[in-house]
C-alpha cells in the first residue's frame, strides 16, 4: 500500500480506528456505510494487519497470515468475499500421513482419527468436572501416533504447546469444515476490500486520551480527535504497554490482556526448479521426522513445484531465534524425508514468515491461557464509555480466525453508533 494513492480523510472524524486489520477495517465501513466520517490510523505502510499476500517471492500467492476461512457455512467473514463477489475455493481433505520418512499403514489412518474424535471427547468430558483445565493435562501422549495427533491441536493447530492451553477456550471454536481459500490470497483480497477505507500508514499510536470533551488519539504522524474511537491492535501489543491510555485502563482489562497472550504459528515456503513431489496438487501432509519433530505442509499447492511447511509453538520460536534459515533448512529436511534428497539442489526460492518478530503482531493469533477463556469478553468491554475494543481476541466464538476480527470489527461500530446518538 505505501506509495498508492488512499481516500480522503476527514479532518475531524467522528470515529478513529487504531489498526487497519480486518477488524478494523470492518468497522470502518459498517461505520461508512451509517454517513460516519472515520479515520483508520495504521502503524505498517500497508492494510490489512495478519492478513497479507505475497504474489511475486515464490511464484503463486502466498498468504503469510490469515490464509483459509473456516466453518465457511457460518464463518461471517465469508461476508467479504459476497461483498467482492469472489468464489471461495473448497480446500482438499485428501492428507497422507508420515513418520520418518515412510506412509503410515492404513490401519494407523483409521486409527489417528479416531484418536483424534477421541480427544474431542476427552476433553468435554473433563470440563463436565471443571471449569477450565489445561489441553495438556488431559491429552497426554503415549505413542507417536497419539503425539502427532496431540501436535494438531496443539502447536499445529492452536500454535502453543498444550499445557498452555485453555480447554474450555479450544472447544468454544465451530468446527473447521468446510475451510475456503480464495484464489489471490485471502490477504490480497482483504486489502481490495479495505481500499475505499480511508487510512493514515506509517502512523502508530502512543496515547489515547478520553478525559477531555473528545477523544484525542495521538500518534508518530500527527494527532486527531473524534468523538470515539476503536482500538484493534493484537494482545501482544497492547501487553507492550503502548499505546498508553488515559484515564488508565482498569485492572480488569489490564488482566485480561496478559491472560490473552499471542501464539505463534509460521509458514515457510519452498519452490522449486521443476516437479520433484510426487503428490496431487495441494495436498496436505503430516508427520514425524527422523529426528522426532512434528510437521504439517500443503505440497503442490496452486499446482505449483512447491511445498508450504507449517511449525508452531515452541518450535516456532526456536526457528525464529535460529534464524530464517534454520527455518528453511528444517522444512527441506522434513520434505527430503518423504520426497527424496534430489529435491535440494533444486530449491529456486523460499519464504519464511517471523510473527512473533512482527512488532505491530508481536505473534499469531490470541490464545486464552487456562481459566481465562472468559478473558475475551473482558477485553472487548468499552473504556470509558467512548473507547471500544476489537480484533479476534475480543470475539467469544471466532476468536484466533478471521470470522472473529470481522464480527468483532462490526460490533465495534454498533457500539461507538450507538454514543454517537445513531439507531444501531
Amino acid at each position: 500500500m505505501a506509495g498508492t494513492a488512499l481516500p480522503a480523510w476527514a479532518a475531524e472524524p467522528d470515529v478513529v480506528i487504531v489498526g487497519a486489520g480486518v477488524a478494523g477495517l470492518a468497522a470502518a465501513r459498517a461505520l461508512m456505510a451509517a454517513n460516519k466520517a472515520v479515520l483508520v490510523v495504521e502503524a505498517r505502510d500497508r492494510i490489512g494487519g495478519r492478513a497479507v499476500t505475497d504474489s511475486t517471492t515464490l511464484g503463486f500467492p502466498f498468504d503469510l497470515g490469515a490464509q483459509w476461512i473456516e466453518a465457511g457455512r457460518t464463518n461471517p467473514a465469508m461476508a467479504i468475499l459476497r461483498d467482492m463477489n469472489v468464489r471461495p475455493v473448497p480446500d482438499r481433505q485428501e492428507q497422507a500421513m508420515y513418520a520418518g520418512g515412510t506412509e503410515a499403514p492404513k490401519d494407523e489412518y483409521a486409527r489417528y482419527e479416531k484418536i483424534a474424535v477421541d480427544a474431542s471427547r476427552k476433553l468435554v468430558e473433563a470440563l463436565k468436572k471443571a471449569p477450565d483445565v489445561p489441553v495438556g493435562r488431559v491429552l497426554v501422549a503415549t505413542d507417536p501416533l497419539e503425539r502427532l495427533a496431540y501436535a494438531m491441536v496443539g502447536p499445529l493447530e492452536s500454535g502453543v504447546e498444550l499445557g498452555a492451553l485453555s480447554a474450555k477456550d479450544f472447544l468454544r471454536q465451530p468446527e473447521t469444515e468446510p475451510q475456503y481459500s480464495v484464489p489471490e490470497g485471502l490477504g490480497a483480497l482483504i486489502a481490495r476490500w479495505g481500499a475505499k477505507v480511508p487510512v493514515k500508514l506509517g502512523s502508530r499510536v502512543v496515547r489515547i486520551d478520553s478525559t477531555g470533551s473528545q477523544v484525542l488519539v495521538i500518534t508518530t504522524n500527527g494527532q486527531f480527535v473524534a468523538k470515539a474511537a476503536i482500538v484493534t491492535l493484537p494482545t501482544g501489543v497492547l501487553a507492550t504497554g503502548q499505546p498508553g491510555f488515559a484515564p488508565q485502563l482498569s485492572a480488569a482489562k489490564r488482566e485480561a490482556i496478559a491472560q490473552l497472550p499471542m501464539a505463534l504459528y509460521n509458514k515457510i515456503g519452498l519452490a522449486f526448479a521443476r516437479k520433484v513431489i510426487d503428490a496431487p496438487a495441494g495436498r496436505s501432509v503430516i508427520g514425524l521426522t527422523r529426528r522426532d519433530q512434528v510437521f504439517d505442509a500443503i505440497v503442490r499447492p496452486f499446482n505449483r513445484d512447491a511445498a508450504i511447511v507449517f511449525v508452531g509453538a515452541t518450535q516456532a520460536q526456536q526457528l525464529e531465534e535460529e534464524g530464517t534459515g534454520a527455518a528453511v533448512s528444517f522444512a527441506m529436511s522434513a520434505m527430503a524425508e518423504i520426497y527424496g534428497d534430489d529435491l535440494r539442489g533444486l530449491l529456486t526460492r523460499s519464504l519464511v514468515t517471523r510473527w512473533g518478530k512482527d512488532p505491530f503482531a508481536r505473534g499469531s493469533w490470541s490464545m486464552a491461557t487456562p481459566g481465562n477463556a472468559d478473558k475475551r469478553q473482558v477485553l472487548a468491554q468499552p473504556h470509558h464509555d467512548r473507547v471500544f475494543f476489537a480484533g479476534e481476541a475480543t470475539d467469544p466464538v471466532w476468536a484466533t480466525r478471521v470470522g472473529g476480527a470481522y464480527a468483532s470489527g462490526l460490533r465495534a461500530a454498533r457500539e461507538a453508533l450507538a454514543v454517537l446518538g445513531a439507531k444501531r
